[in-house]
């Protein structure tokens, strides 16, 4: 759909352009300061319009290659930086790890404890019970 409008829009100034060139064939002088010539207006309507296309062009050229250089620039930062960050998350990935490991090692002797205690009540518990006489 965006195409289709740009080449109605230019059809539109090609018409445009066209309408100047019927209606502008007379010759007029163009003075370049060092030399004075006669053209048809169309001719130097044209050119002018030719010499502001290559202008703007140049002109979008160089802010492109610019934007891009930008672009690329801002892309290897983001790159960096998300290295440095995963570098981060595993260092500290790694060290909850080892406190895992630490307190999983202090779970199991807190259950051993606790099941040592549970052995010693239920021997006691359970042993005859002598009466002494």
């Amino acid at each position: 759909m965006k195409n289709q409008w740009r080449l109605v829009v230019g059809i539109i100034l090609v018409l445009i352009v066209a309408l100047f060139a019927i209606l502008n064939v007379a010759a007029v002088p163009v003075n370049f300061g060092f030399a004075k010539v006669e053209w048809p207006l169309i001719m130097i309507i044209l050119g002018s319009l030719f010499i502001g296309a290559i202008v703007t062009v140049l002109v979008s050229t160089g802010s492109s290659i610019q934007t891009k250089k930008r672009l690329k620039n801002a892309e290897n930062e983001l790159n960096q930086q998300q290295a440095k960050l995963d570098e981060e998350v595993s260092k500290v990935q790694s060290e909850m790890e080892s406190r895992i490991v630490v307190k999983d090692e202090e779970l199991a002797a807190q259950q051993s404890k606790i099941q040592a205690l549970e052995d010693e009540l239920v021997s006691k518990i359970t042993a005859p019970i002598t009466l002494d006489k």
